[in-house]
């Protein structure tokens, strides 16, 4: 399965006093009280080799203030630590007392690891039921953190796949030793920020404003702006109906709770959608006409179709495909029926039709989805064209790595955000750097192939 990369997901914690509710819905304290903070919860991970899953119970998520223990997380949730690669997602939100956290702690269970198998043909996901060394793991902050009134924060948690998963000879055992990593955060920090954040609509509150169910059934309120970017300009928020499906990129207001929004993605218009990984296209070049589909997400639960399963989908040509929220000045790059690559993280929206128990999916949408990959650059293979447009090879060590060349191309454009670096050109000299790239994988008609896209490209602290 290869050297492991390490792998987190963290939790974002959001304080603010006088709380009275949480996305304009579910109270989340006492409206006008003093001495109350509140806290969201997002999560995330970096990618890992050929683990295509790590599903843990958390049981629980406290912060500690040095005498109590306060929860930040109140009902149990499986979390899958794998299947982020370095985007967010908005789990909960609650209230908590102010004062000074010196400490959080994260209470786990039940961990399965999943697998993909490249030995079979279509490649297949196998499991393995984990054995925890430990349930609770604590983590002292570095420095004490005070919540006050009207302040917003957020808890950083990263599980660290690559300490935690015990191997024999590379492979992974099913031992799990658990280690996270936890850090208070400011508000504005970009790693509480929220995306991938998948939603059904309930309701819609004028042109700017609805309300969406999440995976685990809390609502919360999504406000527009001018700057909001819509995926599609002819599906304004008026039109969303109770059969729209969104995904929502944005931050927590401080005052009202509600995200605000700066993407919406419409996912499905059917009420239905799914979201996962391409594991295997058929045929491999031409329109295809089958696709598999590792599942990471459902909207809503559907019996007969399980996260951490394959599914394979039928595809004739007539779905619409469509790129989420890319700047894409690249025209050889496309994303259709032709252009589909086996590694690509997508949302898939249709209708669902269940006859004796038996569940069909007519596949109507097919949206490309931003996705993290993680490695090495590999040095002398950056090539600068204009300021940061130009490319570098990444030796692959993601998730979807097994299933993608290695090296991965990694294309950049002048909009490309470079964090620890000062640009494309700071990837430069004879060591291998580690890196985190976050961005669309394409296929390029030119060299016939899949290649990443960048939108962010993050050097991460040396082993």
């Amino acid at each position: 399965m290869g050297n492991l990369k390490a792998t987190g997901v963290f939790l974002a914690l959001l304080a603010v006093s006088g709380l009275s509710s949480c996305g304009g819905s579910t109270s989340a304290g006492n409206p006008g009280s003093s001495d109350q903070a509140s806290v969201f919860t997002v999560g995330t991970d970096a990618p890992l080799p050929a683990v295509i899953s790590c599903q843990i119970l958390v049981n629980s998520v406290t912060i500690n203030n040095g005498t109590t223990d306060v929860p930040v997380l109140t009902t149990p949730q499986v979390v899958d630590f794998a299947q982020l690669s370095g985007l967010h997602q908005l789990l909960d939100l609650n209230a908590v007392p102010t004062g000074t956290y010196v400490s959080a702690t994260v209470t786990i269970a039940n961990p399965v690891i999943g697998f993909i198998d490249t030995t079979q043909n279509p490649p297949a996901v196998n499991t393995i039921n984990g054995t925890l060394s430990q349930s609770s793991v604590m983590v002292t902050f570095t420095n004490p953190f005070v919540l006050s009134d009207a302040q917003l924060v957020g808890l950083r948690m990263e599980f660290d796949l690559r300490q935690s998963l015990q191997t024999t000879n590379g492979q992974v055992n099913g031992a799990v030793d658990p280690v996270f990593h936890m850090q208070l955060l400011a508000a504005d920090d970009a790693n509480v920020s929220i995306d991938d954040f998948h939603g059904g609509v309930v309701g819609v509150n004028g042109d700017n404003s609805f309300t969406i169910q999440g995976p685990k059934g809390r609502h919360w309120t999504v406000d527009t702006n001018d700057s909001t970017v819509l995926d599609d300009p002819s599906e304004p928020v008026s039109s969303f109906t109770t059969n729209t499906i969104v995904e929502v990129s944005g931050q927590l207001n401080p005052v009202t709770h509600d995200i605000d929004a700066s993407e919406i993605e419409v996912v499905s218009d059917d009420k239905f959608a799914l979201a996962g990984l391409f594991t295997s296209i058929r045929p491999a070049s031409g329109p295809a006409t089958a696709a598999d589909l590792y599942v990471r997400a459902e909207l809503p639960d559907i019996a007969g179709i399980q996260d951490g399963q394959i599914e394979t989908l039928t595809l004739d040509g007539t779905e619409r495909y469509k790129i989420a929220n890319i700047n894409n000045p690249i025209t050889a790059l496309l994303f259709n029926n032709s252009a589909l690559a086996a590694g690509q993280v997508v949302d898939v929206g249709g209708k669902l039709v269940t006859t004796n128990g038996v569940s069909t999916l007519t596949v109507h949408r097919v949206v490309l989805r931003r996705q993290g990959q993680g490695g090495a650059w590999v040095p002398g293979s950056t090539v600068v064209q204009s300021g940061n447009a130009g490319s570098f090879q990444l030796t692959d060590q993601s998730t979807a790595g097994i299933l993608l060349p290695n090296p991965l191309t990694v294309l950049t454009t002048n909009a490309t955000l470079f964090i620890n670096l000062s640009g494309l050109s700071g990837l430069t000299g004879a060591q291998a750097i580690p890196l985190r790239v976050v961005g669309f994988v394409l296929v390029d008609s030119s060299a016939g192939g899949p290649v990443l896209v960048a939108r962010t490209v993050e050097q991460l602290p040396a082993d």
